[in-house]
């Protein structure tokens, strides 16, 4: 796996490059601005930790973070600063190895941030980074045009990020392996990352941990998880749990062993006659939709019962009930669109094995 560090000062277009990279393979993302936001409520000691290491309360009266809170503690304050960052830094890098875990020897994983150059504690970090640069005035507009903001709050923001405005500048960092110039329409900035990208990692597009295949599903690798919406593919173990990874977004997380897991393949649906295995019913309705998707389990009983009564006649009326149709459909549609509706064989599997 390599680690591709994308970034850029505010208005740069670093989010475009990433999108651009997304569109060919590269959809492995991780939003490290993003993540440092969401960490504050997800990590399980991370805002005590803040809280008792700047002696104050960043909560309201419900428990739940209020960010203008930790805004106005730090602001100003570098001292204050640098011990939050000593304790969410670490906890980032953490979660990256959790985003990480498991990924292929070739695959490319994006680490988009705004500020890495500027913090010595990621000096090192990544194989390759690309930084993404336009004209101070052009990053200005932009920005102004994005967040509907006024000159002055975005010049604000901007004077906050020296190093970045001094690159603009032409000042150079030995730790940036490559600039995109985002001085221009969105097909030319395609083609920049194209030959950037070809520059660091040779073929890169022909890559087959870059290229989507439209490979057959393992049923007993697809976890649906209690409390959490759509599909997930198993991973890898950890110590209290698995690593999964959204169908849906690609995104990686740890599940705890406490959480109700379920494997798709373990799943059978109630009939007058036996109990039917998922994998078999969704290939009824394959047959019954072809190309459409399952109607949404937002749709009407009626709509809902009569796929069933196509796809599977002998249903058990008593024992598969219309909330159970609503999660197979929504299933249906999750692997029809983010993942293939053409299933490994459990018995092709032992017998390879038993052939090994």
């Amino acid at each position: 796996m390599k680690t591709l560090v994308i970034t850029g000062g505010i208005g740069s277009g670093k989010s475009e490059v990433c999108r651009i990279l997304e569109r060919y393979g590269v959809k492995a993302r991780y939003e490290a601005d993003a993540r440092v936001k969401a960490l504050y409520s997800a990590h399980p000691t991370l805002l005590d930790d803040i809280e008792k290491a700047l002696e104050c309360r960043l909560r309201n009266d419900d428990g739940c973070f209020v960010p203008s809170l930790l805004s106005a503690r730090i602001f100003s304050d570098r001292e204050a600063l640098e011990k939050v960052e000593a304790l969410v830094f670490p906890a980032l890098l953490d979660d990256y190895e959790t985003f990480t875990c498991g990924r292929g020897a070739g695959e490319i994983v994006v680490f988009e941030s705004a500020t890495i150059l500027e913090k010595p504690c990621f000096d090192g970090f990544g194989d390759y980074v690309i930084l993404v640069d336009a004209p101070f005035e052009v990053r200005l507009e932009r920005a102004c045009r994005r967040d509907g903001a006024g000159r002055e709050a975005v010049l604000a923001r901007m004077s906050n990020q020296k190093l970045m405005n001094a690159l603009s500048e032409g000042k150079t960092d030995p730790r940036i392996d490559a600039v995109i110039l985002n001085d221009c329409d969105v097909e030319t900035l395609e083609k920049r990352t194209i030959e950037t990208m070809s520059v660091l990692f040779g073929d890169w597009r022909n890559d087959n941990n870059l290229i989507e295949d439209k490979m057959k599903t393992d049923l007993s690798k697809i976890l649906a998880v209690s409390g959490q919406s759509g599909l997930f593919l198993y991973i890898s173990p950890t110590r209290t749990g698995a690593i999964v990874e959204a169908l849906a977004d690609k995104k990686r997380s740890a599940v705890s062993a406490t959480s109700r897991i379920t494997s798709l393949a373990d799943i059978s649906i109630y009939t007058d006659d036996e109990e039917v295995k998922l994998q078999e019913v969704f290939l009824n309705m394959k047959e019954v939709l072809g190309d459409a998707d399952a109607p949404s389990a937002k749709s009407k009983p009626e709509e809902l019962k009569a796929l069933f009564e196509k796809a599977l006649p002998t249903y058990d009326r008593d024992r598969f009930y219309v909330s159970h149709m609503k999660k197979v459909v929504e299933w249906y549609n999750a692997l029809k669109n983010h993942a293939s509706l053409d299933f490994v064989n459990p018995e092709d599997e032992a017998e390879t094995e038993d052939a090994e």
